[in-house]
């Protein structure tokens, strides 16, 4: 099996499993009657997975998603479960990371200081000592690698009046903050939203090896994948 070529590092998270149970979500209508947004479902989720949500749109992806990350503010019905303990509302945000589908930074940010931001702000033990510093230097190196972006480390990640990189190296920059944040739970909304076939592979391909060596468990949503994207998950 492929996810056996991965080795797990010694940076490793601590592992959390989720489990959720007959999530359900409905709105009211003009009518006076309810409308189904997301029919009743359950699954579980291991440490160390990549976890696709895979549909057309309108199908509840999205939806799904916000109610398993506590980022749903409607009312819904449903339970979910952190290694089979009820989620904690005020433990779950610093256990977890959402990546959503906007790329908001300011643009006069370097991409690696855009990825060092998040890395000391998610950081409980990031002292001023050399030891933390190279240790988050290497974590960082080990992102912009992974996602392809070391050539463009020190390049402007730009905006309407800045110029930068490019929009699909935005998105990366976007997804790899998401992840240097060495969270338990990493969510994704639609992280290949934007790319191209051959990006949408390589993100991917970073968030499953990512996944297995630091042992976070990756949920994402993909809007029907090309068949090359499917096989690198």
């Amino acid at each position: 099996r492929a996810d056996r070529l991965v080795e797990k590092s010694g940076f490793a998270v601590q592992p959390a499993s989720l489990t959720f149970t007959d999530l359900a979500f409905r709105i009211p209508s003009g009518t006076g009657e309810s409308r189904t947004i997301l029919e009743p479902c359950s699954g579980h989720f291991e440490p160390g997975q990549l976890v696709a949500i895979m549909g057309p749109s309108g199908s509840g992806k999205t939806t799904l998603l916000d109610m398993i990350a506590m980022k749903k503010d409607s009312a819904y019905t449903g339970q979910v479960f952190v290694n089979g303990h009820p989620r904690d509302p005020a433990l779950f945000p610093r256990i977890s990371a959402y990546v959503g589908q906007e790329d908001l930074m300011p643009a006069h940010w370097k991409v690696r200081e855009a990825i060092e931001f998040n890395a000391v702000l998610k950081s409980q033990q990031l002292a001023a000592s050399g030891g933390s510093r190279k240790a988050l230097v290497r974590s960082v190196d080990s992102l912009l690698q992974a996602f392809c972006l070391s050539g463009v480390a020190d390049s402007y990640v730009g905006g309407p009046r800045v110029r930068g990189i490019s929009g699909r190296e935005r998105r990366r920059v976007t997804v790899a903050r998401g992840v240097v944040a060495k969270s338990s739970i990493l969510f994704c909304d639609e992280p290949t939203s934007g790319l191209s076939a051959t990006d949408a592979e390589l993100c991917i391909a970073a968030l499953r090896t990512l996944a297995k060596r630091l042992n976070v468990l990756t949920v994402v949503v993909i809007h029907q994948p090309r068949i090359e994207v499917a096989h690198s998950h």
